[in-house]
């Protein structure tokens, strides 16, 4: 009731769904309204944990009702005390049959948990690949730190401490730092979640448990890996440590002693255009590159997945396809109405109406989603007219016979599920080790291949469906086959006129509406992860610019006191960062790239899908964070610029 927003008295039904044009629809199952006159509540006392969501209303209303009565009756099972379990494996094993669909607690759960895995998998991803590149930047700030902590290092040295006490110290220290900022930003995290929890979940009837252990090992990673790359780091820098050439000239040894030592570096070239912008990092090539495979991993923790996703979502476009030439008529519960199907059949811009028989099988995506694929029971004389319509022939094999168990597939669904002709399909072969679950009651023989792969589409005998027992009480639907150049007319006139209480109208606009809504929430998702990636980033970085602009405080005091303006000076900052992040975004995008060629020929094209390699929403996507982290960089330089004497860095130098 609070999810939907309902009080006492309020209807509920169908109707409501199209005077709000919801999407997705919330009350598609009830076409005569119903009154709320109760609302329940768990008792704890009863039952701890989240409420039981459930309603009720009157059998003997439904069973009298004529848009109600024709449904199937199922059955509540209640096992007896401390037998559930007993009872679950009973259900599953014995009496789940293509006569008989069961639903049982593991079930569900073994359902969401697949899905889980499918969403870590993918936040994984992004969690991995932004805390390598945060742990690069951490990794870069910690180096400059140890070098302006060279002399401390150099006395400890030589008053007697050695080496390896003082690669622990320096990595306790980080540990100890990256362990506070974890335990800052989890307790941020889960006061955030709190109020979400208390506030919209509760709105929206929804449960949010605060002490799910999984959010928690996505953050380990993080400190880990800052703290293992800090490590190596520090074991590099003290493989020259020599404390008395440190406390005699303050600076590292010349020589390069021990495994970790560093090669002295030869004297870098004078620049031909010393004031060019990409000057100061081909001079310092190792920061340079630090900088942009940093960010490059940043880019592609965003982009890899969101291009997955999207191409996901594309990739069940082809579904929608055969919606382009027909709209379909369905009824809700009942028979098609004589009169609709009249009225229908009569209109100026209807050129045909087909009756068919619906059943489907489910599309694979990978990793772990899918989506359903009608195959549509037709008629002997209708199976040419709808493949002429449809632009597809038999590719392999040959047409179905009337009156048999025989299918048509598109070739994009033989090759994503791995059929051939010959292959028995339905009934009791389903795998029960997958998600795959068919609507396709009875035994079905893959009688030919269609090409071209799309639409995805297939087609059976609508005379063997109609009087086969587990089929025949499946109620026709109707596809509506417009005149030409009258597809949209036809489709605005089905949606105002003739969808009703008893009638669901299905069209290309609406479908895609609806495959539009759930795309913009993914995008929405991902953008507001992004937004937090890129405010990490902005962070880090302005600490990272601001230890930069210190280091070169000398030049930039320098050309200001020759003459350079400030607004020149932070222009040429703006180059700098700007190139250096072009050619991150440019490096990230090409891995991107490879990954997804990688993923088209491995899993995809094997699968019969099409990754849309050309969708700018991932790429849009991409643009918060070169943006953020150019805007950082320029702000923190032009607020150090503004405090910048020139003179006095010429004395001092």
């Amino acid at each position: 009731a609070r999810a939907l927003d309902l009080e006492l008295g309020d209807e509920i039904g169908r109707a409501i769904d199209q005077r709000t044009r919801s999407v997705p629809d919330y009350y598609a199952d009830i076409p005569v309204p119903l009154v709320l006159v109760g609302i329940l509540e768990g008792d704890p006392e009863v039952s701890r944990g989240p409420s039981v969501r459930l309603g009720f209303v009157s059998a003997e209303y439904l069973n009298s009702h004529e848009l109600y009565a024709p449904r199937a009756t199922g059955l509540l099972v209640f096992a007896k005390e401390g037998r559930k379990a007993a009872l679950d494996d009973f259900l599953e094993t014995t009496i789940r049959c293509k006569y008989t669909g069961v639903e049982t607690f593991a079930d569900l759960v073994e359902l969401f948990k697949k899905a889980r895995v499918a969403v870590y998998a993918i936040f994984g991803v992004v969690n991995s690949v932004v805390g390598v590149a945060m742990a690069f930047v951490v990794g870069i700030i910690n180096r400059i730190a140890i070098a302006k902590r060279l002399s401390e290092f150099g006395l400890l040295h030589a008053l007697g401490r050695h080496k390896k006490q003082l690669i622990r110290r320096l990595t306790l220290e980080t540990a100890t730092v990256s362990g506070a900022g974890c335990l800052i930003g989890l307790g941020v995290a889960l006061a955030i979640m709190g109020w979400l929890k208390n506030s919209l979940f509760y709105d929206l009837g929804m449960e949010l448990n605060l002490f799910n252990p999984a959010p928690f090992c996505f953050v380990l990673p993080i400190p880990l890996i800052t703290v293992a790359l800090t490590f190596l780091s520090i074991r590099r820098v003290f493989g020259q440590l020599d404390a008395v050439a440190i406390v005699e000239r303050g600076k590292l040894s010349q020589e390069s002693t021990g495994k970790w030592a560093v090669k002295r570096s030869r004297t870098p070239r004078s620049s031909v255009r010393p004031l060019s912008s990409l000057a100061f990092y081909l001079r310092h090539r190792r920061r340079g590159v630090l900088m942009i495979l940093g960010t490059a991993l940043m880019v592609l923790g965003v982009t890899l997945p969101v291009f997955l996703l999207s191409a996901i979502t594309s990739a069940m476009m082809p579904y929608l396809e055969y919606l382009h030439h027909v709209s379909v008529i369905s009824p809700v519960h009942a028979e098609l109405d004589p009169g609709v199907v009249g009225q229908v059949r009569g209109h100026p811009a209807v050129e045909r109406a087909i009756p068919v028989m619906p059943i489907g099988i489910r599309m694979i995506l990978p990793p772990g989603g899918g989506t359903d694929v009608r195959i549509y029971g037709v008629s002997e004389t209708d199976l040419p007219i709808l493949l002429e319509l449809f632009g597809v022939r038999v590719q392999e094999g040959r047409l179905s016979r009337p009156r048999t168990n025989e299918i048509l597939l598109s070739a994009a669904i033989a090759a994503n599920r791995g059929l051939h002709v010959g292959d028995v399909i339905g009934g009791e072969n389903e795998d029960d080790d997958t998600l795959v679950v068919d609507d396709l009651p009875t035994e079905m023989v893959v009688a030919g291949i269609l090409s071209p792969d799309r639409p995805w589409i297939g087609f059976a005998s609508y005379e063997y469906l109609h009087s086969h027992e587990l089929t025949s009480f499946r109620s026709p639907r109707l596809l509506v086959i417009p005149r030409e150049g009258q597809k949209q007319a036809l489709d605005n006139w089905l949606e105002t006129s003739v969808d009703s209480t008893q009638t669901r109208i299905t069209t290309y606009g609406a479908e895609e509406r609806e495959y539009r809504e759930m795309t913009n929430s993914l995008v929405l998702t991902f953008a507001l992860l992004e937004c937090m990636i890129a405010a990490v980033a902005a962070v880090a970085l302005t600490m990272l610019n601001h230890t930069f602009f210190t280091q070169r405080r000398e030049e930039f005091g320098v050309l200001n006191a020759m003459g350079r303006s400030r607004p020149w000076l932070v222009w040429r900052t703006v180059k700098e960062i700007g190139s250096v992040v072009g050619v991150a975004w440019v490096f990230g995008a090409g891995l991107c790239g490879i990954g997804l060629l990688a993923m088209q020929g491995l899993v995809y094209g094997p699968r019969g899908l099409t990754l849309d390699f050309f969708s700018l929403t991932p790429w849009l996507l991409t643009m918060p964070l070169p943006l953020v982290v150019i805007a950082a960089g320029v702000g923190t330089i032009s607020w150090a610029l503004s405090r910048l004497d020139p003179v006095v860095v010429i004395e001092r130098r």
